[in-house]
């Protein structure tokens, strides 16, 4: 039997169809893929791989594009040569890759600004301490005491709507209480300087020295007054001195600073009224509005609540309301706070 190559050697004597390897040289049998002496593959190239036929149904195949129709495959049947799909643009960056970092970026600013600041006020008092340690070490170190500061006589400040300061209680023998404030006055000038807000209160009163005569301008029920105001030193007010050993007990509670409809004053609305407690008792009711107690005038919750804790227990106040629309007087018999 002879072998392909008897056979190619024999068709090229014949002149049928010559070809040889192009690496090896021997003769290859007409139609061929490869040479059965070396291996070598006819052909290669994107030839291999581009022309390659397929039906038109096959083209919708994911990764493969139509081509040219210049093929065909079974008799009457188009076809459609498939070809390598081009490769894809690149991605842009999708927006949640995007705002996580511009979040990045944002907690780094951020970070950065806080820094900042907190380095510098750190590095002052590195400084005042590395200061301090050196003139120890020279027996020039005196410890500098606290600058006492200018007391007005009140518990607590408050922002208003418009300009001053909430007066919320003049405590009782201070420096306001004595120039005749009284709880809901709203200052709006002090020693000259206009007052906007509780911290312009507090500022001005840190630059009085202590002891000095200052004139207080205020609102008092939507009408301007003027009083005088001698300052004292926070270190010389006792407050235990004007407070009663036993406190007065009234039996309220969650109430609230509102504004009387129809005029300038404001008030404290109740809110729960306790049963069988003084206010109780006396007929007090959930939604009164005190505006006196006790011949006090009442604008704050701050102020009504230490009006009740300087009441002697089992004496009789009266106590002024807001029902309705409707002006009531109710004389309450004070309780004892335990």
């Amino acid at each position: 039997m002879e072998t392909e190559t008897q056979r190619a050697e024999k068709e090229t004597a014949a002149g049928a169809n010559p070809q040889t390897c192009p690496s090896c040289g021997a003769a290859i049998v007409g139609g061929m893929r490869f040479c059965r002496a070396c291996g070598y593959r006819f052909g290669e190239g994107m030839a291999e791989y581009v022309e390659t036929v397929r039906f038109d149904r096959a083209s919708g195949m994911p990764g493969m594009a139509e081509g040219n129709q210049s093929l065909t495959g079974a008799p009457g049947a188009q076809t459609t040569l498939i070809s390598p799909v081009a490769p894809a643009p690149p991605q842009s960056v999708s927006p949640v890759r995007r705002r996580r970092k511009s979040r990045k970026w944002l907690a780094f600013l951020l970070a950065f600004l806080l820094f900042v600041p907190l380095a510098a006020v750190g590095g002052r008092f590195l400084f005042r301490a590395m200061r301090d340690a050196a003139q120890r070490n020279l027996g020039q170190f005196q410890p500098q005491p606290d600058r006492p500061r200018s007391f007005f006589g009140a518990s607590e400040f408050g922002n208003t709507e418009g300009a001053g300061a909430l007066l919320e209680q003049a405590m009782p023998g201070s420096p306001a209480e004595r120039a005749g404030l009284l709880d809901g006055d709203i200052i709006t000038k002090f020693d000259g300087k206009m007052i906007n807000g509780e911290d312009a209160i507090r500022e001005a009163l840190n630059e009085t020295p202590i002891g000095k005569t200052v004139e207080v301008v205020y609102l008092r029920d939507g009408e301007t007054k003027t009083t005088q105001l001698t300052t004292i030193s926070s270190q010389d007010y006792d407050s235990d001195a004007f407070m009663p050993k036993e406190r007065g007990m009234l039996g309220i509670e969650d109430t609230e600073r509102v504004a009387i409809e129809g005029t300038n004053i404001y008030g404290v609305r109740l809110g729960d009224v306790y049963a069988n407690r003084p206010a109780d008792l006396a007929g007090l009711k959930e939604g009164d509005i005190v505006i006196e107690f006790d011949g006090k005038p009442v604008r704050t919750e701050e102020g009504l609540y230490g009006y009740i804790n300087r009441a002697k227990p089992a004496s009789t106040v009266d106590v002024v309301v807001y029902r309705d629309g409707q002006r009531i007087t109710i004389p309450v018999k004070m309780g004892r706070r335990t």
